[in-house]
């Protein structure tokens, strides 16, 4: 057995459940966030939660079925991890906030992932 090895943190695995309240205060903080974005006119962010996990998915106005483009990791407060939705193999990879740091704020993941809107 080594001796000197211990927890070592991990952006991309582990994280908190997020509770009910945080859940629908984080919610707000996207919608309020997203309404002044480029594509708030064309498109709808989706907001769902599992677990640690928050996804994010896009909905045109006028069609019926989002589409994913990112899900962020909570952590605490409110930071997060971010990994962006790929189409070329329909995952979600690690990816830097625009901090170019691993961990960063929801809007900041949102403003990674909004890449995809519009393409």
């Amino acid at each position: 057995m080594r001796k000197g090895w211990g927890w070592v943190y991990d952006p991309q695995s582990g994280g908190i459940k997020l509770s009910e309240n945080n859940k629908w205060m984080f919610r707000q903080q996207a919608e309020k966030f997203s309404k002044d974005r480029p594509w708030s006119s064309e498109y709808e962010l989706i907001v769902r939660f599992k677990s640690q996990f928050c996804y994010l998915d896009a909905l045109k106005k006028g069609e019926s079925k989002p589409f994913p483009i990112g899900r962020l990791r909570y952590f605490r407060d409110n930071v997060w991890s971010l990994a962006f939705f790929t189409y070329s193999n329909k995952t979600y990879q690690p990816c830097v906030s625009l901090n170019g740091e691993w961990e960063g704020t929801l809007e900041e993941g949102i403003e990674v992932c909004e890449a995809h809107i519009g393409d």
